[in-house]
């Protein structure tokens, strides 16, 4: 699962957008419909700061919440609070 997430592309040069449900911070559960890995804010020197691996955060953009002719707005999400993704029952063993 977290191999696609980290496709930026899928075969044929489309972005690959996906669901996701999950728990946020307060303990009430959040669903986006469409989103997809943020290709505007890699990691660089100007750029995301933040270590995948060592945080456990995703950083990604929602597709449906953007506004019109505008980018989508980046955000991000622990992987450890991710119920589902794409539908699927994610289940984080150790």
């Amino acid at each position: 699962m977290f191999a696609e997430i980290h496709q930026d592309t899928l075969e044929g040069g489309k972005s690959h957008v996906f669901s996701l449900k999950y728990v946020k911070k307060d303990s009430t559960v959040g669903q986006k419909a469409r989103v997809r890995k943020c290709s505007k804010n890699l990691p660089g020197a100007k750029g995301y700061r933040g270590n995948i691996n060592l945080n456990h955060v995703l950083l990604l953009e929602n597709l449906d919440n953007q506004k019109p002719g505008g980018a989508p707005q980046p955000f991000e999400i622990c992987i450890d609070l991710i119920l589902e993704y794409n539908g699927q029952r994610v289940v984080h063993t150790y």
